[in-house]
């Protein structure tokens, strides 16, 4: 039985799958199956893939017939089909060194309260090295946070990073325990777009979260990323997540999450692009009505707010 069940759900990433695959079947950490998925690629993946199968680290190269429109189903039917302790979502476009799993797994295992561990990760763009989420993150947060390795208890992790934003940020940073993401999944089935923020805050209200400030993972930053093109849908995932976030006991004597989800919600909106309140009413108001209400207020008087600057730059 292998300790580490590796998962490569693809849709149309022909150009980076050699990449990705050697990378995985080169780890110094060699104790894991490989499972390779297709979600109905249009390019040349199947050939790749193909090439692939007779490995004997891949136990299984599957192509749907259908495109399911979300990864999240993708990550839902190789993890039905794995083995191992562990899981290892290795996104199709982004590839990792080679002590990646060694590094994750070992501390997993010294660990077995933790749900999850995860690496920094190097940002490429146009192939060329340009930043990683520590700078990034350390910056936006304003803390030394990602700085070292930490061990933290899930809730505090939630508290200070994930209730504001995916502080994890990418799948192929990350390396779960399948006992519980088995009992994460279906409740991410319904998102396209933010299941992945949605999974690290279930598997944190339930363990604890272990981070390694090594670049293991390399994420490859493209116009085709699925998350660039979400678009007004965050809105209707990010309200479904905070919702969730609200009616957890542990939080409801707070005010952290009604400020974290002000501060998301209304950035969105800010932004200009495809969001409309008055249209967005039929979508949010069924999932929370509360919450809808905290969202009115603030967005009406962030609006009342900038109406009146705009008056004096008038005047």
């Amino acid at each position: 039985m292998p300790k580490v069940s590796v998962i490569v759900p693809n849709y149309n990433h022909a150009p980076y799958l050699r990449q990705r695959i050697e990378s995985v079947l080169n780890q110094t950490y060699q104790d894991f199956e490989l499972i390779l998925l297709d979600d109905c690629s249009t390019d040349n993946s199947r050939d790749i893939l193909n090439n692939y199968g007779n490995q004997p680290r891949v136990s299984h190269c599957i192509f749907n017939a259908v495109n399911g429109k979300s990864a999240f189903q993708q990550w839902q039917k190789g993890v039905q089909l794995a083995k191992g302790e562990y899981i290892w979502i290795a996104e199709s476009d982004d590839w990792a060194e080679p002590e990646f799993l060694e590094v994750l797994v070992e501390k997993l295992d010294t660990h077995p309260s933790a749900g999850l561990a995860y690496c920094n990760s190097s940002i490429y763009k146009n192939e060329l090295l340009v930043n990683d989420f520590s700078a990034i993150k350390s910056k936006r947060f304003q803390n030394n946070h990602w700085s070292d390795d930490y061990f933290s208890k899930g809730k505090d992790e939630i508290q200070n990073t994930l209730v504001w934003e995916c502080s994890i940020n990418n799948a192929s940073a990350v390396v779960m325990r399948r006992d519980i993401l088995i009992d994460v999944l279906p409740h991410i089935q319904s998102f396209r777009y933010s299941g992945d923020w949605f999974c690290y805050l279930r598997i944190a209200d339930l363990s604890d979260i272990i981070y390694v400030n090594k670049r293991l993972n390399n994420y490859r930053d493209h116009d085709n990323n699925v998350s660039k093109q979400a678009g007004y849908n965050y809105i209707v995932e990010a309200f479904k997540i905070y919702s969730w976030l609200r009616k957890l006991s542990v939080w409801q004597s707070t005010k952290v999450v009604k400020t974290a989800f002000h501060a998301y919600i209304s950035n969105i909106y800010s932004t200009g692009l495809d969001y409309n309140f008055m249209r967005d009413i039929k979508y949010l108001l069924p999932i929370d009505s509360r919450l809808f209400v905290l969202m009115s207020i603030k967005l009406r008087k962030r609006k009342m707010k900038n109406w009146k600057n705009r008056s004096l730059i008038c005047h």
